[in-house]
């Protein structure tokens, strides 16, 4: 499985960031900036929405549910990965990935809403009927399904029972647990996993990201020397008088956008599909960009200010140097505090990519598959508690990105569309 290895990694850290940088560009220029242009008015429309509580219910549903899929444990010992490999700047980076993601996202969504089609929709329908391929609506189908199966539910049951164990929890009980609770809400359906995800994503990330303010908050004198560490870092800027280092710069950029396209999932094509059961179509390129504004430019953020304001670390990993940061300021309770959000986490993540994998499912073999894939899902929870080979989590991580392939084809094919469905007029704009 060497090939394999050597395949993912120049997938991810090579082809995809220039893939999908370049469709982002391609796209924002048809979409004329949108929505990252007049951004303060998408805030207005979905988050304002949901506080003063004109959202419906079912969009609720839905934007917690594709916010729990695109939330997880990455944004916690990924972004400590991130500073780690390349530095504070790489934060920076992250950022201007999101900003590209926000492009992507809503690209996507409007043409999912353009191709729509009664029991067919997300990323499936426009490749169906925008592009008239069925190869590439099977292609995708089967990389994303797979996909929902490993990354989205085999490592994060591993995350979730490996986090219990180191509680005290055998790992088989772990898993028996983790299916018990999944069986028990996904077979409610969709409204269900919605309803869960609509109570359970408020309470998690408002408790994350109060953890993460009270702790920037007793380091707050540290707060600009980490911001001019983020900006020096970016650039490759060394200390005064020692110029720049084009190694460092590169470095910084590549593992920033690489982190943060893996945090926010913007160009996979999984947003879209997490979007297919929103009632009113048109709207969701903008709520799926506000998705990628919560994960990356606030929950990842909001990590790595936590990490560069706290005391140096020696940690040696990521998983390290990310409780060293918070033990600094909860002590022995930092442990418990991000055990109990790793799980959580780990455990939205599975509720959401469920309805991604479950729509694939469908758009292949028929909705006489939503059973079958619900049965596969289960067993493949407690199994991914016991442990998963190497491979395994090499293989569905390279199944992750391959999704993104066709999807940035149609991208580009069909990247007028978004530009011809402008949902708002212009005097919204900035």
């Amino acid at each position: 499985m060497h090939w394999l290895t050597a395949w993912n990694g120049l997938l991810w850290q090579w082809i995809l960031p220039v893939l999908l940088t370049g469709t982002a560009i391609v796209c924002g220029i048809r979409q004329r900036g949108r929505p990252v242009r007049g951004f303060s008015g998408v805030l207005r429309r979905t988050y304002g929405s949901l506080l003063s509580r004109r959202a419906d219910r079912q969009q609720r549903r839905v934007f917690a549910s594709a916010l729990a899929a695109t939330m997880g444990t990455g944004n916690l010992v990924g972004t400590a990965l991130a500073v780690m490999t390349g530095g504070a700047g790489a934060l920076f980076w992250m950022w201007v990935s999101a900003l590209l993601g926000m492009l992507l996202v809503y690209a996507e969504n409007r043409l999912a809403a353009r191709y729509r089609r009664d029991g067919f929709g997300g990323t499936a329908a426009y490749l169906r009927f925008g592009l008239n391929s069925r190869f590439l609506t099977v292609f995708f189908s089967f990389c994303c399904m797979l996909a929902a199966l490993g990354m989205g539910d085999l490592a994060q049951s591993s995350t979730v029972a490996q986090t219990a164990h180191s509680f005290g929890i055998p790992l088989p009980a772990a898993g028996c647990v983790t299916a018990a609770l999944l069986l028990l809400i996904l077979s409610g359906g969709g409204k269900r996993i919605g309803g869960v995800a609509a109570w359970l994503m408020p309470l998690l990330c408002g408790g994350y990201l109060l953890g993460c303010f009270w702790l920037i908050g007793m380091h707050l004198r540290a707060l600009p020397g980490a911001l001019m560490q983020i900006l020096r870092g970016a650039f490759g800027i060394r200390a005064a008088g020692a110029g720049i280092s084009a190694a460092a710069f590169l470095c910084s950029m590549r593992t920033g956008i690489c982190r943060g396209m893996f945090s926010h999932e913007a160009g996979l094509g999984s947003s879209a599909m997490l979007h297919m059961d929103a009632g009113n179509a048109a709207e969701q390129g903008e709520w799926a960009a506000a998705e990628v504004f919560a994960d990356t430019l606030v929950s990842c953020t909001a990590t790595a200010l936590v990490i560069l304001t706290a005391p140096r670390s020696g940690a040696q990993d990521a998983a390290g140097l990310l409780l060293d940061a918070f033990s600094a300021g909860l002590g022995q309770y930092a442990r418990l505090f991000l055990g109990i959000c790793m799980m959580l986490l780990a455990f939205a993540t599975m509720l959401g990519w469920y309805r991604c994998g479950e729509g694939c499912a469908c758009a292949l073999f028929g909705t006489r598959a939503a059973p079958v894939f619900r049965a596969a899902y289960l067993l493949a929870a407690f199994a991914g508690a016991l442990g998963e080979p190497a491979w395994i989590w090499t293989f569905c991580d390279c199944m992750n990105g391959m999704t993104a392939l066709p999807n940035l084809y149609a991208l580009l094919r069909l990247h007028s569309v978004p530009a011809e469905t402008q949902p708002h007029s212009e005097s919204d704009q900035l």
